[in-house]
C-alpha cells in the first residue's frame, strides 16, 4: 500500500471477499430470523380463547392483524380472525352500531390483539385462583399499566366517532349484532341508528378516562412510561413487554387449568401437541420466566410404558438372559418392538448419573440404552446377550457424518446462493 492509493485486488480475490461476506451476513439473517420465530414460550395464565401455552404461529398471508406477536403467541389464528371480523369475538358486540371510523377502530383491534396475544398480560390476572365468587374467572385483569401516550392518542382517534353505549358507559354496555334494545331511527351505521349514540368524546373526557373507565379497571394510565406496557409494536420486532416487569411473577396455574409440561400445545380439533410440535425448546418449562409453577403436570408419553417394560425384561427377565453363550431370539425381538413402537414418539428418560427428562426416540435413544445397560451392569446380569444390545448401542450412537452433515448442508446452501449472486 501507498500512501494515498490502493492496490486493486484480482478479480478472483475480490469475488472470493465477496462471497465470504454474503455468506456471513446470509448466516447471520438465517440466525436472526430463526431466533425470532422460534421467540419463547411461557404459560398464558388467562383463559378466555387463550392457548396455555405462548408459542411460535404461521397464521399465512390471510392474516393482517396480530401480527406482531406471531412469533410467540397466546392467540390462534382463529381467535386472530375473529378480531378482524368486526371485533365479533366478544358475544358478538356491535361495535360499528353507530358507525365507527378507521382510525377509532385501530385501536380495539390493537387492544384485543394485545390482551389475546401477549402472555405479559397474564402476569395481571384479577383473580389468583380463577375463583370469582365460586365461579370459574380466568379472563379478568387488574391494574395493568399501559403507556399514557397510548392512550390520549386512543382518545384523540375517537373522540369524534359515536358509540351505542348502554347505561354503563363501558365497552361491556355496547349492545350486540343481534339485541333491538336501544333501536333508533336512522340507518344502521349512522349515529341515529340506537337511540343510545353518543359522542365518544362526551362519554370519555381524555385519554385518563379511556384507560381506567371504559375497560372497568382492567388498564391503568400509566405516565413513567418506562414502567408502562405496549399494546402494539412493529411486526418483526422483538416484544418490548418482556423487558419490563420482569421480576413481577406469574400467578399460579388454576385448577382445572394445568399446564401439561411435555404437550403445551393444542391443535384445532383438541389434540394435544409436543413441545417439539410447537417449537418449544425441550427445557422450556425450566426457564425463569416460564410461568410454569406446581400445578404444571407431564403427561405419560406414547411409548414410556413399553420402555419401562422393555428395561425391566433387560435387567430381571428371560427375554435377554442367555445360556451359556447363547442369547435367546426373543432379546432381539424386544428390541425390534421398542424400535418399531417409539419410532418418531417422545419418551421420558434418565440418563447416567442424570435426572429424568424426555426426549425425541429418534435422537435421544441411545441415553436410555446406555442407562439400560448401565442397569444390567449393577445387577451383575452381563451375559450373551451383550452383544445383542451392544448392536443396538451402535446403532443408535450418532456417526460423526451424521453430527456434521445438517449444518455443512445448510452453508452449502448459503454459498450456492451467493456463488449466483457473485456470478
Amino acid at each position: 500500500l501507498v500512501s494515498g492509493t490502493t492496490t486493486p485486488s484480482p478479480p478472483r480475490t475480490a469475488n472470493m471477499n465477496a462471497l465470504r461476506l454474503t455468506i456471513l451476513a446470509a448466516t447471520i439473517a438465517y440466525a436472526s430470523a430463526a431466533s425470532a420465530q422460534q421467540g419463547t414460550c411461557e404459560v398464558c395464565h388467562l383463559h378466555y380463547y387463550h392457548k396455555d401455552v405462548s408459542h411460535a404461529e404461521n397464521w399465512g398471508s390471510d392474516v393482517s392483524i396480530c401480527k406482531e406477536y406471531e412469533h410467540e403467541a397466546c392467540c390462534t389464528k382463529q381467535t386472530v380472525k375473529l378480531i378482524d371480523d368486526n371485533s365479533k369475538l366478544y358475544g358478538d358486540y356491535d361495535l360499528e352500531a353507530c358507525g365507527l371510523s378507521s382510525e377509532c377502530k385501530k385501536y380495539f383491534i390493537e387492544e384485543s390483539c394485545f390482551y389475546e396475544c401477549d402472555r405479559n398480560v397474564g402476569k395481571w390476572r384479577k383473580h389468583v385462583d380463577c375463583d370469582d365468587a365460586g365461579d370459574d374467572n380466568g379472563w379478568q385483569i387488574k391494574g395493568m399499566p399501559i403507556k399514557a401516550s397510548y392512550w390520549d392518542a386512543w382518545y384523540d382517534a375517537c373522540k369524534d366517532d359515536y358509540f351505542a353505549w348502554g347505561t354503563g358507559g363501558t365497552y361491556w354496555d355496547i349492545p350486540t349484532h343481534t339485541t333491538n334494545s336501544f333501536k333508533g331511527t336512522g340507518a344502521k351505521k349512522t349515529k341515529d341508528a340506537y337511540t343510545s349514540c353518543s359522542k365518544f368524546g362526551d362519554t370519555y373526557k381524555n385519554g385518563t378516562m379511556v384507560a381506567e373507565v371504559m375497560w372497568g379497571g382492567a388498564f391503568t394510565y400509566e405516565k413513567d412510561e418506562s414502567k408502562a406496557y405496549a399494546m402494539t409494536f412493529p411486526e418483526g420486532s422483538a416484544n418490548p413487554n418482556n423487558a419490563i416487569f420482569t421480576d413481577k411473577e406469574y400467578p399460579r396455574e388454576c385448577a382445572g387449568h394445568e399446564v401439561n409440561l411435555t404437550h403445551p400445545g393444542v391443535d384445532i380439533n383438541g389434540i394435544r401437541l409436543s413441545y417439539s410440535d410447537v417449537a418449544c425448546p425441550i427445557d422450556w418449562h425450566t426457564q425463569p420466566n416460564a410461568g410454569v409453577s406446581d400445578r404444571s403436570s407431564r403427561g405419560t408419553l406414547t411409548c414410556d410404558s413399553g420402555l419401562d417394560s422393555a428395561k425391566k425384561e433387560l435387567v430381571t427377565g428371560t427375554k435377554c438372559k442367555a445360556s451359556g453363550t447363547t442369547c435367546p431370539a426373543t432379546c432381539k425381538t424386544l428390541l425390534d418392538e421398542v424400535e418399531a413402537e417409539c419410532l418418531g414418539m417422545e419418551f421420558t428418560y434418565t440418563p447416567v448419573g442424570g435426572t429424568e427428562t424426555y426426549g425425541e426416540w429418534n435422537t435421544e435413544k441411545l441415553a436410555w440404552y446406555n442407562a439400560a445397560d448401565a442397569e444390567r451392569v449393577s445387577a451383575k446380569k452381563k451375559d450373551a446377550c451383550d452383544d445383542i444390545i451392544d448392536q443396538f448401542i451402535l446403532a443408535a450412537t450418532p456417526s460423526p457424518a451424521g453430527i456434521i452433515r445438517a449444518p455443512l448442508m445448510a452453508i452449502m446452501g448459503f454459498v450456492v446462493a451467493a456463488l449466483l449472486v457473485i456470478a
